[in-house]
């Protein structure tokens, strides 16, 4: 399939889960050429947002570092793709730095000898990104080609690059399934995503990542619904098929909260959101 096409929902995805936390920017431009646009910055902000909603190994991925680019690859990894992401990163750095630095000194943020401060340096330091690359899948040649290590503290499936690229694979399919993953599983291939969901179901239906999750399905079947029919990969049509699925486990869960006299406002929301874009 198509990158482009996944790179739609892993926006919304991301955007959805990751609102409370931090700032999300979107397609950022480093270079006349779509190749070399960033798709997705992350700025996290201190809020009360990581200790009420916690989604494991996800959350410790985007606490590496106070901004981090993130990548997902809808197949396997390849050289280019890596290559790419390194001159995406360092283009975008490189304007960036002289920007925050003539801001500094615009600030008068220096040191006696006209150096910049200890303090106004680590502020830049912390707008240097860091990239995780999510991918499905990635070859063990590419990974030794690399030089790309185990992150053991972080478990199965997660690697680092050399430090001086500030970089890290994710493969999605050798993570283990447990709670701990499925945010992550979630932009695997489509026998993990529907693993992950069915995880993401049991949650209660007070917490606000499972819904808005749920939204970020159904506004990317509605975009897949506004291509033509003969343009739709079988994977396309699999994932329309899994949202009705979704559309009626969701509507029975919200008949039964009705009936139990537990439906929060949020959730009448989802549905009707649901109910408008699937039609009754």
């Amino acid at each position: 399939m198509p990158q482009y096409k996944h790179d739609r929902f892993f926006k919304f995805y991301i955007q959805s889960l990751y609102k409370t936390k931090g700032d999300t920017l979107q397609n950022i431009q480093v270079h006349n050429d779509e190749d070399l646009e960033i798709d997705l910055i992350f700025i996290r902000r201190e809020n009360p947002g990581w200790q009420q909603e916690k989604l494991g190994l996800f959350d410790r991925l985007m606490q590496e570092h106070p901004t981090i680019i993130i990548e997902h690859y809808s197949s396997y990894l390849e050289e280019t793709d890596i290559n790419k992401s390194i001159t995406r990163k360092n283009l975008y750095w490189t304007q960036k730095q002289k920007e925050l630095v003539e801001k500094s000194k615009t600030k008068q943020e220096l040191t006696a000898s006209g150096r910049l401060s200890k303090q106004a340096k680590q502020q830049i330091e912390n707008q240097n990104p860091f990239t995780w690359i999510l991918t499905v899948n990635c070859s063990e040649k590419l990974l030794n080609l690399c030089n790309a290590q185990p992150a053991l503290e972080l478990g199965s499936g997660v690697y680092r690059l050399p430090q001086i690229l500030r970089m890290g694979i994710v493969i999605i399919e050798q993570l283990v399934d447990s709670s701990d993953t499925i945010w992550l599983k979630m932009l695997g291939n489509k026998e993990s995503a529907k693993i992950a969901f069915e995880s993401i179901k049991q949650l209660s239906p007070d917490r606000r990542e499972k819904n808005d999750i749920i939204s970020a399905c159904v506004r990317y079947c509605v975009y897949l619904r506004d291509i033509p029919s003969d343009n739709l990969t079988p994977e396309d049509e699999d994932f329309m098929r899994t949202m009705a699925e979704i559309d009626a486990w969701y509507e029975a869960e919200i008949n039964n909260a009705k009936l139990e006299g537990k439906l929060e406002g949020k959730i009448e929301l989802a549905s009707t959101l649901i109910r408008v874009k699937f039609g009754d």
